[in-house]
C-alpha cells in the first residue's frame, strides 16, 4: 500500500504541467455583494468553442486552468446581463472583479424558462448555495439539511445515508458541542456542503462531514429573534435570539436559545430466549420525557484585513430534564413459573458544558495559506434514578442509583496549504486532542457499583497533493494517527491499555465540464467506539434487563470506494465499504441467568455495504420536485442458535419526494413524503415505514418577517419496527416516537448595515479547487 500511494504522489508530480496557466477572479453584483453559482465559461476566441468552464463560488470566487492562447470568457446568471470578455493568457492571472448588473429588458407575451443547478459536485461532495434559493426560507437547520440528497432525518437525528451521523464543521471549525448548531439562524447560512469522500484533512472517524459557511455582514447592528410552538401529545416551546455588532475591523456576536419540551416515547418488546429453558418476555414501556435548556455564545473577531482575522468564542449549555417510564412485563418460560412484574422508573439528570475556542486564519497572497484553532470543552453529566417494581403477588422491591460523568478536551488543529499555480497545491496539517474523564455508577444498598477513569491522546499528520489539468482533477493524501487509550476500572483495578498507529491514505480523481460532473475517489478511516461505553459499567433496567460497558473495545477499520455523477439534472452516488472489526450494538443471555438479557456494543468480523442512490431534481415553472431514491444493501454474517451462521438478507430501500409549491402572493407551500421498505442492515431487519410532512410559508416587510406552519408525519406512521436474532435470542421492537406534530414559527430580522462582501474563515478547501478569496 505505502509503495502504491509514493507510486501515485510521484506520477501526479511528473506531469506535463509547465503548460498550463491559472486563472482566477472574483465576481461581484451591483451592490458590491458577493454573487456565487455564476456560470463562467471558457471559449475558444478563433471559432467560440467551450474549453472548460467554472462556477463561482460562495465567495464570489472562480477559477481554472488555461492553456496559453486567446479566449472569451462568458460570465452567465439567470436574471442578469450576460457578460464576455476576451484575455489572453501566456502566465498566471488574477482578473478584474467583474460586476453583473440585473437584465433590464422584458419580453413581452413571452415566457423565459431556466434551470440553475441546485448544487455543485467537486471532489469531495456537494455544496448547496442557500441565499435566494427555497433552503433560505425553511424553518429549521434540520429541514434545509433534510432538502440535500442524501440526507434524512430519522427520530430525532440527522444521518447521511449509508454513513451514519455526520460531523458538522462551521466556516472550518469543528463543532464538538451541539449548542452552536442550535444556536444558528438559517438566515446566517451562506452555504451547506455535503462531503461524503471525507479525505485526510479530516478526522479518520469522520465518514460524513456538513460544512456550513455563515455571512460576514457589513457594518452595523443585526438581530433577529424566533419564537417556535409546537404542539403533539404536549406543547413543546423554542425561541432563539441572535444578535452581532460590527464596526470597521471589529464583529461582536451573541446569541440564546432557550427550549422546553415534554414528550411520549413508546416501546414495545417481545423476545424468546432458547438455551436450557425457553423463556418467551413481554415489555411494554411507557415513557414521559421533559426537558429544558439554555444554549449561549459569544465571541469577537478582529479582522487585519478581508484575508486574515483572528478571534475568541465561547459557547455554554445548561440542560434538566426527567424521564418517567411505566412497564409491564411478562416472563413465560414452557417449564417453571411464570412472572409478571409491573416497574415505574423515575429519572432525573442534568448537564453542564463550557466550551471556549480561539481561531486564527491568514491567506497571504503569495499561495501560502494557514489557519490554526485552540478549543477547550469542559462537560459534566449527573442523573439520579429511582425504581420500583412490584410482582404479581404484589411484594414491592426498590433501588436507588447516582450517575455522574466529567469530561475534559483539549484539542488544538493547525492547516497549511501552498498553490504553486502550475505545479498543484501541497497542504499539511497537524491535529491533537486529549481527552480525559470518569464515569461512575452507584447503586445505593448494592456491592456491584462501577467507577472507570478513561484518558486518550491522539496526535494526527496529514500531506496532501492536489493538481487541476483543464477539466481533469487529481489528489492523493497520507494521514498518520497515533492514538494512545488508557482505561482502568477503579474498583477491581481492571485495567485496559490500547495503541494504534493508523496510516491512512487517499486518492481522487474527478472530472468536470458544464454539464457534466463526476468523481471517483478511494480513502481509508477508523471509527472509535464511544466513551459512554468504553467502561466496566452495569446497569439495571429492569430484573430482565441490563445494559453493560465493554472495557476491551477495539476500533473499526473502514476501507471506502465512493463514486459521484452530477449531470444536468440527475445527480448519482455509489459507495462501496469494507470494514473490519465493526462496532455493533448486541446481547447475550446471562451465563448462569438465561433469563437475564444484557445489551452492549462489541466488535464483529467483517462487514460489507453497497449503496446506490440517484436524485432528479428539475423546477416546472412554480412546481419544484426533488425525488431521491436509495438502496442500501449489507453482506454481514453473524452467530446464530446452535453455532448456526446468520446472513443480512434483503437491502433496504429509501425513497424520498420532496416538493415546493411557489404560490401566488409570495406563499410558498412545501410537501415532503418518505418512504422507507423492510431490509437489513447488519444484524438488524428494519420493517416498512412512511411520513407525510406539509409547511406553509410566507414573508412580509420585505423578508424581514417570516411565517411558517408546519404539520410533521400527518398520518403517524413513522414507526420504527425491527427484529434480529443473535445467538439464542430472538427479539421483536415496535417504537414510537412523537413524531406528529403541528409547529407555528414566526421569524423577525432587523439589520442596519452597509452591505459588504462575505468573508470565511479556515477555508482550506479553497484552496483544493485552485480558488483564492478576493
Amino acid at each position: 500500500m505505502k509503495k502504491l500511494f509514493l507510486y501515485v504522489i510521484g506520477s501526479l508530480i511528473i506531469l506535463p504541467v509547465y503548460s498550463q496557466h491559472l486563472i482566477k477572479g472574483t465576481i461581484i453584483d451591483s451592490e458590491n455583494a458577493v454573487m456565487p453559482m455564476v456560470n463562467v465559461a471558457f471559449l475558444n476566441q478563433a471559432d467560440s468553442t467551450l474549453v472548460t468552464g467554472a462556477v463561482s463560488d460562495s465567495c464570489g470566487v472562480y477559477g481554472t486552468s488555461l492553456a496559453g492562447g486567446n479566449y472569451i470568457i462568458r460570465y452567465s446568471y439567470l436574471g442578469y446581463e450576460t457578460l464576455c470578455r476576451n484575455i489572453q493568457v501566456n502566465a498566471n492571472l488574477t482578473l478584474p472583479v467583474v460586476k453583473m448588473e440585473l437584465a433590464q429588458t422584458e419580453l413581452e407575451g413571452v415566457e423565459v424558462t431556466a434551470y440553475r443547478k441546485p448544487f455543485k459536485l467537486d471532489r469531495e461532495g456537494i455544496t448547496a448555495d442557500v441565499p435566494n434559493t427555497i433552503l433560505a426560507r425553511q424553518t429549521t437547520l434540520d429541514d434545509l439539511l433534510c432538502k440535500i440528497p442524501g440526507i434524512q432525518k430519522r427520530g430525532e437525528d440527522i444521518e447521511v445515508i449509508g454513513r451514519g451521523l455526520p460531523a458538522y464543521y462551521i466556516n472550518g471549525r469543528e463543532v464538538t458541542d451541539q449548542t452552536e448548531l442550535d444556536n444558528l439562524a438559517i438566515d446566517q447560512i451562506q452555504s451547506v456542503r455535503l462531503v461524503t469522500n471525507t479525505g485526510v484533512r479530516y478526522h479518520s472517524e469522520q465518514r460524513a462531514v456538513i460544512e456550513i459557511k455563515t455571512k460576514r455582514l457589513g457594518e452595523g447592528l443585526a438581530f433577529n429573534v424566533s419564537g417556535n410552538l409546537l404542539q403533539g401529545n404536549y406543547l413543546s416551546q423554542n425561541y432563539k435570539m441572535n444578535g452581532s455588532y460590527n464596526y470597521k475591523n471589529w464583529d461582536f456576536f451573541l446569541s440564546y436559545n432557550y427550549d422546553r419540551g415534554k414528550k411520549d416515547s413508546n416501546l414495545d418488546v417481545y423476545q424468546q430466549t432458547q438455551s436450557d429453558t425457553i423463556w418467551n418476555l413481554t415489555d411494554l414501556t411507557r415513557k414521559q420525557i421533559f426537558n429544558e435548556s439554555h444554549a449561549y455564545t459569544g465571541g469577537v473577531s478582529y479582522h487585519f484585513s478581508p484575508e486574515s482575522e483572528i478571534g475568541l468564542k465561547y459557547e455554554g449549555k445548561y440542560s434538566e430534564g426527567s424521564t418517567f417510564s411505566k412497564d409491564t412485563l411478562s416472563m413465560i418460560p414452557d417449564k417453571g413459573t411464570s412472572t409478571f412484574i409491573r416497574n415505574l422508573s423515575d429519572v432525573s439528570d442534568k448537564s453542564v458544558s463550557n466550551h471556549l475556542n480561539l481561531y486564527y486564519t491568514n491567506d497571504w497572497k503569495n499561495g501560502w495559506k494557514m489557519n490554526a484553532f485552540g478549543d477547550y470543552l469542559h462537560k459534566t453529566d449527573r442523573s439520579r434514578g429511582n425504581i420500583r417494581e412490584w410482582e404479581s403477588d404484589g411484594v414491592e422491591t426498590s433501588m436507588d442509583y447516582y450517575r455522574k460523568a466529567d469530561w475534559d478536551l483539549f484539542a488544538a488543529k493547525l492547516n497549511l496549504s501552498y498553490e504553486t499555480g502550475k505545479a498543484g497545491t501541497f497542504s499539511f496539517g497537524y491535529d491533537f486532542s486529549h481527552t480525559t474523564g470518569t464515569d461512575y455508577i452507584e447503586y445505593v444498598r448494592a456491592l456491584n457499583n462501577g467507577s472507570t477513569s478513561n484518558t486518550e491522546m491522539k496526535n494526527s499528520l496529514y500531506l496532501s497533493y492536489d493538481y487541476t489539468w483543464n477539466n481533469l482533477s487529481l489528489g492523493a493524501g497520507l494521514r498518520y494517527e497515533h492514538i494512545r487509550s488508557d482505561l482502568r476500572e477503579n474498583n477491581s483495578n481492571k485495567n485496559q491499555n490500547q495503541t494504534y498507529h493508523n496510516f491512512l491514505p487517499s486518492v481522487s480523481l474527478s472530472y468536470n465540464t458544464e454539464n457534466l460532473q463526476q468523481s471517483l475517489t478511494y480513502s481509508v478511516h477508523t471509527e472509535r467506539p464511544p466513551f459512554g461505553v468504553m467502561n466496566d459499567n452495569a446497569v439495571y433496567t429492569d430484573r430482565f434487563t441490563y445494559q453493560k460497558g465493554n472495557l476491551y473495545l477495539k476500533q473499526a477499520l473502514t476501507h471506502d470506494l465512493n463514486y459521484m455523477l452530477f449531470y444536468k439534472f440527475l445527480f448519482f452516488n455509489l459507495n462501496y465499504t469494507h470494514t473490519h472489526n465493526p462496532l455493533i450494538t448486541a446481547f447475550y443471555s446471562m451465563p448462569g441467568n438465561s433469563a437475564v438479557t444484557v445489551s452492549y456494543m462489541d466488535n464483529f468480523d467483517r462487514m460489507h455495504n453497497l449503496t446506490g442512490m440517484v436524485n432528479v431534481q428539475y423546477p416546472v415553472k412554480w412546481w419544484l420536485p426533488s425525488l431521491t431514491l436509495t438502496c442500501l444493501k449489507t453482506f454481514f454474517s453473524y452467530p446464530g442458535p446452535n453455532e448456526s451462521v446468520l446472513k443480512a438478507g434483503r437491502p433496504l430501500v429509501m425513497v424520498n419526494f420532496n416538493n415546493s409549491f411557489t404560490l401566488p402572493s409570495g406563499f410558498l407551500l412545501s410537501a415532503d413524503f418518505n418512504y422507507g421498505s423492510r431490509g437489513y442492515y447488519q444484524l438488524y431487519e428494519a420493517k416498512s415505514y412512511t411520513s407525510f410532512n406539509l409547511s406553509l410559508k410566507k414573508s412580509f416587510l420585505k423578508d424581514k418577517l417570516q411565517l411558517s406552519l408546519d404539520a410533521y408525519d400527518i398520518f403517524n406512521k413513522n414507526n420504527t419496527r425491527a427484529s434480529a436474532r443473535l445467538n439464542d435470542i430472538i427479539m421483536h421492537s415496535v417504537g414510537k416516537e412523537e413524531t406528529r406534530k403541528v409547529g407555528f414559527t414566526i421569524t423577525y430580522r432587523f439589520r442596519t448595515e452597509k452591505k459588504m462582501n462575505n468573508q470565511s474563515a479556515a477555508e482550506t478547501e479553497m484552496s483544493r479547487l485552485n480558488m483564492d478569496n478576493q
